[in-house]
């Protein structure tokens, strides 16, 4: 079997939760071909959702460092649809990820403001996403509104962040738009970001629901930035 299906096989068994499998196969793949940038981000991957964010940090770069081998240099902002960056691209990402859970903020800007480079589209939103919640956490809000609008066709989350941002800089009537307009799409979520610590949502691995999912990363990364005032102003806006 080649590096090629044994990479397929890992991702595949990465789809499906099974994760061991899947680094048997991401290994296979680089014993086959050790210089297999999307082999590499697959084991980092593997490593990342195992909490083990040293070793998934190493990958990661490893993957960056071979991916950019194949980079059109001549050429930037070919976005996702140009397969020659997407190991690059998932490299930045997923090393970001793991900076961020590791709360290196500053660290992990760098390589997101690479991939937006590349990408505004695709996994692009994904950065902005990320992004807005570093420049949230950096306390530059007027920065991480413009990254959560870029991300909001595919995180229709960031409303609340967005409106969050605008309330942190005393801008009430730009908070409780954003606000109404994140409860007119995902209105559940402002039950628990009023009412945590009090009411949490379940552990991910419990739901299969996508909104509900969202609703528990988004109160993994972004509820402890709510002060009390915002959350009692989301709570006014939830019974106008």
């Amino acid at each position: 079997m080649v590096a090629q299906d044994e990479e397929r096989l890992g991702w595949q068994e990465m789809e499906q939760g099974q994760l061991e499998n899947a680094e048997v196969h991401f290994r296979r793949a680089l014993e086959l071909d050790p210089y297999r940038a999307d082999a590499l981000n697959g084991l980092g991957q593997v490593y990342l959702s195992w909490g083990d964010f040293e070793q998934a940090q190493e990958l990661f770069q490893m993957a960056i460092a071979q991916a950019q081998e194949d980079l059109p240099h001549h050429q930037r902002h070919t976005s996702w649809e140009d397969v020659n960056i997407r190991p690059y691209l998932r490299g930045l990402y997923h090393l970001a990820v793991t900076l961020f859970r590791q709360g290196l903020w500053d660290e992990a800007c760098e390589p997101l403001e690479e991939l937006v480079a590349w990408d505004t589209e695709a996994i692009g939103q994904d950065g902005y996403y990320l992004l807005g919640m570093l420049q949230l956490r950096a306390n530059r809000p007027t920065e991480a509104v413009e990254c959560f609008q870029q991300s909001l066709s595919r995180y229709p989350e960031a409303f609340y962040s967005v409106g969050l941002a605008h309330f942190l800089q005393g801008q009430l009537t730009d908070a409780r738009q954003a606000w109404a307009d994140a409860l007119a799409v995902i209105p559940d979520l402002s039950l628990f970001i009023t009412n945590y610590p009090a009411l949490l949502p379940f552990p991910l691995w419990q739901s299969d629901d996508e909104t509900f999912v969202r609703t528990s990363r988004y109160v993994d990364d972004m509820v402890d930035l709510w002060t009390p005032e915002a959350k009692e102003e989301l709570g006014r806006c939830m019974k106008a």
